[in-house]
């Protein structure tokens, strides 16, 4: 798969735009970042402003670490870049980035084989936990993905649920995570790899096919207020098909950022921001 690179479209490194593409109502922009080369143990969150949260797995000293590009900047600018408490993050790790800027680490195989919950405390610079906790979410694998809505709930997409079909399983906020507060099969049937999730502050959740049948990346967004038994949008995006050096992540505001971690650009990492509504 190639598409044209922020360079061939006539950006300057470190300069954003939102160009003709914008114009003709396609991406909000695109720009090369500040942030080197992310192929290999690099994760991707948005807090709901649409800052993008780039998570070393493995940083310096051992330590997981958060390098948050600022949107209101056009991720031309770090605001943080912190080594946290959490040790080194292997594949059995996944991150959520919630409402309160605070950073849930999600471990899919923890104690008493449930998946627990380890939230990094925002306020003291992600090197105390807030909560930790095992979750009545049974201990899973890839086929799972992760997000929160606006209220901090834990939204959880099973991509094959015993159903038959992807389905979205809701740990309330309020009650840290001890209790289901929606288990739903979607209208969305099984999904597997080429599909990554998101989450929106309304709790709609959003499903990137990273090929779709319209030869584009596509997005098939599922309506919270309908019990996810239906869709909102189903649209191809501005965005070709993708293949496995992208990395998605969904804001809070609705902002799906494809992050780009193929070494182009002189090694840096590129961003492109379409909506999802």
């Amino acid at each position: 798969m190639r598409r044209r690179s922020v360079m061939a479209l006539g950006a300057v490194v470190g300069l954003a735009w939102t160009g003709l593409a914008a114009a003709q109502g396609r991406f909000k922009m695109q720009t090369v970042t500040p942030l080197g080369a992310t192929r290999q143990g690099w994760s991707f969150q948005a807090f709901s402003n649409g800052d993008l949260v780039g998570i070393l797995r493995k940083g310096t000293n051992n330590k997981t670490e958060v390098h948050v590009l600022s949107a209101s900047h056009n991720y031309q600018r770090f605001i943080h870049q912190t080594e946290t408490a959490l040790g080194v993050s292997d594949d059995t790790w996944d991150f959520v980035a919630l409402p309160s800027r605070d950073l849930m680490a999600i471990n899919r195989k923890g104690g008493s084989a449930r998946a627990d919950v380890h939230i990094l405390d925002a306020g003291k610079d992600y090197k105390a936990f807030k909560l930790q906790i095992a979750t009545p979410l049974q201990a899973n694998d890839r086929r799972w993905s992760f997000g929160a809505n606006g209220s901090n709930d834990l939204v959880c997409i099973n991509r094959l649920g015993e159903s038959g079909k992807t389905e979205v399983h809701v740990l309330d906020g309020s009650r840290k995570y001890d209790k289901f507060k929606v288990q739903a099969v979607s209208a969305l049937p099984a999904t597997d790899s080429g599909w990554d999730f998101g989450v929106v502050s309304s709790g709609d959740v959003v499903g990137i096919k990273r090929r779709g049948e319209s030869g584009k990346t596509e997005l098939h967004v599922l309506e919270a207020g309908a019990g996810y038994g239906r869709f909102k949008r189903q649209a191809p995006t501005p965005l070709e098909a993708a293949d496995d050096t992208w990395r998605f992540a969904v804001a809070g505001n609705g902002d799906v950022l494809a992050v780009l971690t193929r070494e182009e650009n002189a090694g840096k990492t590129e961003v492109n921001v379409f909506g999802s509504t």
